[in-house]
This record gives structure tokens, C-alpha cells and sequence, in this order.
């Protein structure tokens, strides 16, 4: 199946939209230690069987943290407590709440997180990355971005450029594949996330939507992109000012 993607580093140019706001949370979990035994009671029994199972203190918090806010914001648009909200997930991993059409998506790298909550009939992703020091950009590249891709990032001469476009493309990508509903399940090397228009030809791939926005804005030392099957103007809100 085509699909046409749009994607727009929305740091460097103005990003006019038709349509209304798309609120997006982000947060650093480190702000939320205290509250950590009080979120932990809002996950499900899966959730918590999951969080258990995290080696690092660093993963626990931010998998407990991410999702119980998740559920928190849930609960303010259902009407549905927290605890009682129920999390579906599909094949490839996406997560959906069964018999409503709600979309999210939610990601999470060492102590950051974001998640977003947008409208029926739309079909969204998200994904962060912290901008890593240590690992191996260019190796990674030649074998999961396209050809176009890598030159790309490889034609500014300064190493800290050439990281952070790394981790645009990358962040595009994951972000349009949670979008799409199949995760990372495909060639990455033919998902083009270009800035301005791509073409990508994904076989096997059936949905109704097939035109793409994704937009990606720099948060300090990390990256976030949103894809969309629907025009947005994203608007990001940092939990950790606000509840912290």
C-alpha cells in the first residue's frame, strides 16, 4: 500500500494546521518518585506484573509513572475511573481501549516519557529518545534508514548535527510505525521520514488512512515525534511542572 508522509521539524518553522490542538505530555520521572506507591495502585494486574519484571530502578519508575498517568488523563475524558479504565493490545503491540475509539500511544526512554490522547478515527503514534552520547548513530543508519536518509545525516560535518538527526529520523519513524498499528514489524530502510513530502510503498500494510503528518520538536537533551493520520497542532504540556 502508498502512503504519503509529511513530516515538519516543527523547531525551525512556523507549523499552521487546520485543525484544533493535540495536547502531548512529557515529563522527566524523576520528578515523580514520591508519588511512585500512590500511581502504582492505578495499574491493572498486567501492567503491574510488567513493572516488575524491570531489572533497572530507573525503567520501573518510568513504566509505572507513564502509565498511570496515562490512565489519569483516560479517566478525565471517559468519566471512567482510573483503576477500571481496561488496556487492550493488539499484535504488534499497540495499545487500545476495547469498544472505544480513543487513540493513544505512549513512549518512554530511561527517565523521560511522553504519551498523547487524540480524537475517533484517527490513527496516532509518539515517540522520545534521549539524545545518547554513546551510541553507535552512523553503524545503526546504514542499516535501518534509507540511502537519502543517510546522506542526509551524514553530510553536516559536525558530530552533535549528525546525532541529532539521527534521532529525528528515527523518532519519525517509530512514531509513524506505532501509528500505523505495526510497530517496528517492517524494513526500516523503507520508511523515509524526509522533512517535507515522502512516498512509501509498505506491501501487506491495509488501512483506511494512508496520508501522514508527523511533526518533531527538540525537548532539551531528548526528541519528539508525533505522526498523525489527521492535521494537529501540537501543543506540549510538562507534567513534572505540574504535578510535581
Amino acid at each position: 500500500m502508498l502512503f504519503k508522509v509529511y513530516c515538519q521539524n516543527i523547531e525551525n518553522t512556523s507549523y499552521h494546521v487546520k485543525s484544533g490542538k493535540l495536547v502531548v505530555y512529557h515529563g522527566l520521572t524523576e520528578s515523580f518518585v514520591n508519588k511512585l506507591p500512590f500511581f502504582y495502585d492505578y495499574l491493572s494486574d498486567h501492567e503491574k506484573s510488567r513493572a516488575e519484571c524491570f531489572k533497572h530502578e530507573s525503567d520501573y519508575n518510568c513504566y509505572v509513572s507513564v502509565h498511570a498517568l496515562l490512565r489519569i488523563e483516560l479517566s478525565k475524558l471517559l468519566g471512567i475511573k482510573a483503576k477500571s479504565i481496561k488496556i487492550g493490545v493488539s499484535e504488534y503491540g499497540k495499545p487500545f481501549i476495547p469498544g472505544i475509539d480513543l487513540p493513544f500511544s505512549l513512549s518512554r526512554t530511561r527517565n523521560l516519557f511522553a504519551f498523547v490522547v487524540g480524537r475517533s478515527n484517527q490513527f496516532l503514534g509518539i515517540d522520545i529518545e534521549q539524545i545518547k552520547p554513546e551510541i553507535d548513530f552512523v553503524n545503526i543508519s546504514r542499516n535501518y534508514f534509507s540511502i537519502k536518509e543517510h546522506q542526509l545525516m551524514l553530510s553536516y560535518r559536525n558530530i552533535a548535527d549528525q546525532k541529532r538527526t539521527f534521532f529525528e529520523i528515527w523518532t519519525r519513524k517509530e512514531a509513524l510505525l506505532k501509528a500505523i498499528g505495526v510497530g517496528m514489524n517492517t524494513e526500516l530502510s523503507k520508511v523515509q521520514v524526509l522533512e517535507g513530502g515522502n512516498i512509501l510503498n509498505l506491501p501487506g500494510i491495509q488501512i483506511i488512512n494512508h496520508v501522514f503528518k508527523i511533526a518533531t520538536v527538540r525537548k532539551k537533551e531528548a526528541l519528539i515525534s508525533i505522526a498523525s493520520s489527521t492535521d494537529f497542532i501540537p501543543e506540549f504540556k510538562n507534567l513534572s511542572f505540574v504535578l510535581s
